[in-house]
């Protein structure tokens, strides 16, 4: 019988909060929905989205094995919710703290470089505006 996934309670009730704040004209926290692989059904994380080139950037802060992550490459796409705007970003990659560490400000690059932050979600807007 397969084991159910343990949920961390401190990132379940921190990801609460930061729903209720994110995507907000003002907010520093985004809104990602994606489509779940093996469900199908319809999920929200709260993260920090930075424009990059045609698109935004996402830092993967547990791991490119995290769920969301796979799902929005199974899916091929996600959408983002960012000040106030929904965004349908499309052709999702993995890219390196090189790639995408020009989004950031001085002060969130150091903190990603301390924290050993390797991967990020590129997605690309369908259409640029």
């Amino acid at each position: 019988m397969a084991q159910a996934a343990k949920r961390d309670p401190v990132r379940t009730i921190s990801n609460r909060i930061f729903l209720a704040i994110a995507g907000k004209r003002f907010r520093a926290y985004s809104i990602l929905r994606h489509v779940g692989r093996k469900s199908g059904r319809e999920y929200r994380n709260p993260v920090s989205a930075y424009p990059l080139g045609d698109g935004f950037v996402i830092a993967v802060l547990y791991g490119a094995e995290s769920n969301w992550v796979r799902n929005v490459m199974a899916a091929g796409g996600f959408t983002l919710r960012t000040k106030g705007h929904d965004y349908l970003l499309e052709r999702p990659e993995i890219v390196t703290a090189a790639v995408a560490l020009p989004a950031y400000s001085a002060l969130q690059r150091r903190m990603m470089r301390s924290r050993n932050i390797q991967d990020f979600v590129w997605g690309h807007c369908t259409d640029p505006q």
